[in-house]
């Protein structure tokens, strides 16, 4: 995801004159020695990506899906980013350079970090980026905490917590606490963390730590940096955050319109502080059908396109595209079990009771119900039939990359028999004979994610007539919003890494205040309190012997069902140049990298 700019190449034609001779004779010579026709470009000032996925929320504290954070990179820089394709190095942005124990910039037992910010960058407000600028873009963040966003990244490594409230929605966080983890040192802002946390600047280099306009905030009715106002601006109502539909960012592209479920137009930033992006537009499109997709591709309306592993073979075979595989990305995808579910006005859930017509709220706290679940999803042809090769088993969310993870782990397998057992074990044989009724949604456009829900359910279905599934589609960020308000009973769901560390996958799906724990209502003790050593723990074998437990546990517990850590491909038309894979980027969404050329 490291951005990278080249000069944009105009190729210009030259033709002999020929003066003095006959006709035929010269169209002939010109035949001979004129060179090939120039490809055409369309579009060459802009770039176009199309994908089903629709931006939530343009607010960096509170955007927390690939789509709408791939679109805020766009926009918004933060102080440092990764180095190419490196998930360990990293680069300064708007600091004057990343801070090391070498050079002084990590301090007090690596507790203490320092970066000093660099001068004469603008908004695109054209108000001016300043050291306390940084340092409300950060409280900020904490103050607003949305739910089920990102922020809990910074609670932890500043406090050791994963959000400003607790299970009731009660503010604990204290206004004091705020102020003395971020401060300023004349041109530095200084960061003091509650112990060392490695994955510190990975967490930094995310959208989700991008340094937004303050003054450009407050002229919108946020937040106004005081202590008097910070608690009635703490959780904002999902679309109420004050930065979800407009943009000042620093970034290399400035928001020019964004059209819910239709597209989102950039265009060049002329006063970036850097070398400015070769395109003058960058442009995100959503476009569900497939079809549709594939031949935008092809006629060359569309740079880039989301292709599914279902149709790699069919657009291999396509001309005038170019096609980068084996891209094994830090990331997993999985069916969640929701074991607490929101029965406010749920249709999902239908009676809300577990009489043949509905399932209840805490269906899946019966361990029989999930284990059942479990034995009924067919790994091999997932991966050989809807992926069409393109991921690695993963029986648990701990994904290969990364330390500490258990390759002798097998996962629960695909077996009828078994499913059936616990299936006439659950709720005290109840659900076998009542039965039950629910649906299984997917995002539309994603026939993975289809295809898989629906085999998913088949498998289920055939083993009693009682049971009855109903699946789906939505458009995605109405899918998104579903699993926040955890009115889905189950629901699958791709994790792409925050920071390269076991804990950032294992906490997530495992701890009851994780992105998707908390969304799912799981809650085991043991699992939250070995998250939370595992996460500051810098012995190895203390480490190995944490993570490798907390694996156990997920296959003991069945929370949910891993599928598989995705190999993917990238399909662009052949004149774009310049795209750099990285590991934590599952969306080709970083535009100023990007040349179109012969």
């Amino acid at each position: 995801m490291k951005k990278i700019f080249a000069p944009f190449l105009v190729l210009v034609l030259l033709s002999a004159l020929f003066v003095g001779c006959g006709k035929k004779e010269a169209t002939q010579e010109a035949a001979e020695t004129s060179e090939p026709a120039a490809k055409e470009i369309k579009n060459p000032d802009t770039f176009v990506y199309a994908s089903y996925g629709t931006v939530e929320s343009l607010d960096p504290a509170r955007a927390y899906d690939e789509v709408s954070g791939g679109v805020i990179q766009n926009l918004y820089e933060t102080l440092v980013f990764f180095d190419g394709s490196a998930v360990d190095k990293f680069v300064p942005v708007l600091c004057e350079e990343v801070p090391t124990v070498e050079n002084g910039g990590i301090t007090n037992g690596g507790k203490t970090y320092t970066f000093k910010i660099k001068k004469g960058i603008k908004f695109h407000s054209g108000n001016e980026l300043t050291p306390e600028v940084v340092r409300y873009s950060f409280i900020r963040s904490m103050v607003t905490d949305p739910d089920a966003g990102p922020v809990w990244m910074l609670y932890f490594p500043f406090f050791g917590t994963y959000s400003s409230r607790d299970g009731d929605g009660n503010i604990v966080a204290k206004w004091e606490d705020l102020q003395n983890a971020i401060q300023v040192e004349g041109d530095s802002v200084v960061f003091n963390l509650k112990a060392p946390f490695p994955p510190f600047l990975a967490i930094l280099s995310g959208y989700w730590a991008a340094i937004v306009d303050k003054d450009f905030v407050i002229a919108n009715g946020g937040w106004d940096g005081t202590e008097a106002t910070w608690k009635s601006f703490n959780a904002p109502a999902n679309g109420e955050e004050t930065l979800n539909d407009i943009a000042s960012g620093t970034g290399p592209y400035k928001l020019d319109r964004w059209e819910r479920g239709v597209e989102v137009v950039m265009t060049r930033n002329e006063d970036f502080h850097g070398e400015k992006p070769v395109l003058a537009k960058a442009i995100y499109k959503v476009v569900d059908e497939w079809s549709t997709r594939k031949l935008m591709l092809l006629q060359g309306d569309a740079d880039c396109v989301e292709v599914d592993p279902l149709y790699y073979d069919e657009m291999d075979k396509e001309t005038g595209i170019t096609v980068i595989k084996d891209l094994k990305e830090l990331g997993v995808r999985a069916i969640n079990f929701n074991q607490k579910i929101n029965a406010v006005d749920n249709p999902a859930i239908y009676s809300g009771k577990l009489d043949g017509e509905g399932i209840p709220a805490d269906f899946f706290t019966d361990k029989d119900v999930r284990l059942a679940f479990s034995y009924c999803w067919d790994e091999d042809t997932y991966l050989s039939d809807i992926l069409s090769g393109a991921g690695i088993d993963c029986p648990t969310p701990h994904v290969s990359g990364l330390p500490y993870r258990n390759d002798s782990l097998k996962r629960i397998p695909y077996d009828t028999a078994k499913a059936e057992e616990y299936f006439k074990k659950a709720w005290g044989g109840q659900v076998w004979d009542k039965g039950f009724k629910m649906d299984f949604l997917y995002n539309t456009g994603n026939e993975v994610r289809e295809a898989s829900v629906k085999m998913l359910a088949e498998n289920i279905m055939k083993l009693n007539p009682k049971f009855k599934i109903n699946v789906r589609g939505v458009e995605w960020a109405s899918y998104v919003q579903a699993t926040r308000a955890k009115t889905l009973p189950l629901f699958y769901i791709g994790w792409g890494a925050d920071y390269p560390h076991p804990d950032n996958f294992m906490t997530t799906y495992m701890h009851s205040q994780g992105v998707y724990g908390g969304r799912c209502g799981y809650n085991n003790p043991e699992a939250d309190r070995l998250l939370e050593a595992g996460a500051i723990e810098s012995d190895p074998a203390k480490a190995k012997e944490i993570y490798y437990r907390i694996q156990d546990i997920w296959l003991e517990d069945a929370p949910g069902i891993v599928m598989h850590q995705p190999v993917s491909r990238r399909y662009f038309k052949d004149w774009v140049k310049g795209y750099v894979f990285h590991p934590m980027e599952n969306h080709p969404l970083i535009f100023s990298q990007f040349t179109k050329e012969y």
